[in-house]
């Protein structure tokens, strides 16, 4: 399969959009995260178009989120339940050199066992939800491609409504996701560059919603009793996201023009930095050496 000119894609296999099947190398949401956090020569070095050495991960090893994302939204990575206790048989491994042979993962029964139970909490709890629309009217799995200026860019959408106008995605985490940390989780994974890129393209493939659409993240924890917490995207968020991917559009664009070559990507800098000291730990230290000094001389507390 290749993509030959913009659209919205239902049926792309994740094995063809990893491939990258647009016209000319193209740009995703984590390749922006990549670019933002490291460098663009990081971004070149994943990219299988880019650099011609690059090899696909091992992606068929058990992943509790992949099982769960496939049972929770009917597409994803394929897997195949073995009927074994560890992988600690030679009949084991064999079937699971087997079934990454035929591009699936191989699932332990009690594991499968652990992300059906996910996939079962996910369900009860959607159905009680203000948001119990998520992962309804609309399909799983979804591509979108697109063209700015020659510039290609592409992304997969867990859910897209059939109205263009809701996005969902689901997460899942060994981490907390309750409301006063949700925040964190957000901005430290990049949802918002997730959010803001998905935006932009579907700003390009469907004009007539631009403005008007709505950013949900389903974030469930993977331990019990795997209790899940609904995000919106507000437009402060949406905001700080633009800016973001924006800033990776710019430097993607600038390399990409210059030429395929690893030597038309920097990386990082071939100078000395001094980097500024991490202000909350400067506050810590001094609240510490305060705490220090009040506890040996109390009299200082009237000074104070």
């Amino acid at each position: 399969m290749k993509i030959i000119k913009a659209g919205i894609y239902r049926d792309v296999s994740d094995a063809d959009y990893r491939a990258d099947l647009c016209p000319l190398p193209s740009l995703t949401q984590s390749l922006c995260k990549i670019i933002i956090e490291r460098s663009p020569r990081h971004a070149w070095t994943v990219h299988p178009r880019l650099n011609g050495d690059w090899l696909p991960g091992d992606d068929t090893k058990f992943d509790l989120g992949n099982v769960v994302h496939k049972l929770v939204l009917g597409r994803g990575k394929d897997f195949t339940v073995l009927d074994c206790d560890s992988w600690r048989t030679n009949a084991a491994k064999l079937a699971r050199d087997e079934a990454a042979q035929a591009g699936k993962i191989a699932v332990l029964v009690a594991d499968f066992e652990r992300a059906s139970n996910m996939a079962q909490a996910t369900f009860r709890q959607i159905a009680k939800h203000e948001d119990s629309s998520a992962f309804t009217n609309g399909a799983a799995e979804v591509v979108i491609a697109w063209e700015e200026d020659g510039i290609w860019f592409r992304s997969v959408i867990d859910w897209l409504h059939d109205d263009l106008r809701t996005v969902d995605d689901f997460k899942s985490t060994g981490m907390s996701v309750a409301p006063h940390v949700l925040g964190i989780r957000a901005e430290a994974a990049g949802w918002d560059i997730q959010a803001a890129f998905i935006e932009r393209g579907l700003d390009v493939l469907d004009p007539v919603g631009a403005g008007r659409r709505q950013f949900r993240f389903i974030a469930q924890e993977t331990d019990e009793p795997h209790a899940l917490s609904v995000m919106h995207m507000d437009e402060r968020w949406l905001t700080m996201g633009r800016k973001k991917v924006q800033h990776a559009v710019d430097r993607w664009s600038s390399c990409i023009r210059n030429g395929t070559r690893q030597s038309s990507w920097p990386g990082y800098p071939n100078r000395s930095i001094t980097p500024n000291y991490p202000g909350y730990k400067e506050n810590q230290w001094l609240q510490r050496e305060m705490a220090e000094a009040i506890e040996n001389d109390p009299s200082l507390i009237m000074a104070g």
